[in-house]
């Protein structure tokens, strides 16, 4: 199984209408989105325009998609693994997970599991 971890920026305070979430408040920083790329093509629609289907798309199409890092683990145990601050309640309406969005003020690749 292959999952991804999507790096975005928001430079702004935002006031977001994110689905069955509602609106969500997200402050200028960096965002960690974890999901399962079971096709490349799941990754490669962060990079595009596209029809709002998931959490995690009314914000990549708002915030900066900096890029995406692959790895050979399931999904949930890569959000599991995750030290950073989590967004309560997104992206995980089919797991049992706290949170598969993350927050850090500052970009930090190197230490997301530390």
């Amino acid at each position: 199984m292959t999952s991804y971890v999507l790096i975005l920026e928001n430079r702004v305070e935002r006031l977001l209408e994110v689905g069955k979430l509602g609106r969500v408040a997200f402050r200028p920083g960096y965002y960690y989105y974890v999901g399962s790329a079971k096709r490349i093509k799941r990754v490669t629609r962060h990079f595009n325009v596209k029809k709002k289907r998931w959490h995690i798309d009314y914000v990549s199409s708002v915030f900066t998609v900096l890029g995406a890092i692959l790895f050979k683990i399931p999904e949930c145990e890569l959000a599991k693994k995750m030290k950073l601050e989590k967004i309560p309640g997104f992206g995980c309406s089919d797991c049992e997970c706290e949170s598969h969005l993350f927050y850090s003020k500052n970009l930090i690749i190197e230490n997301l599991f530390a």
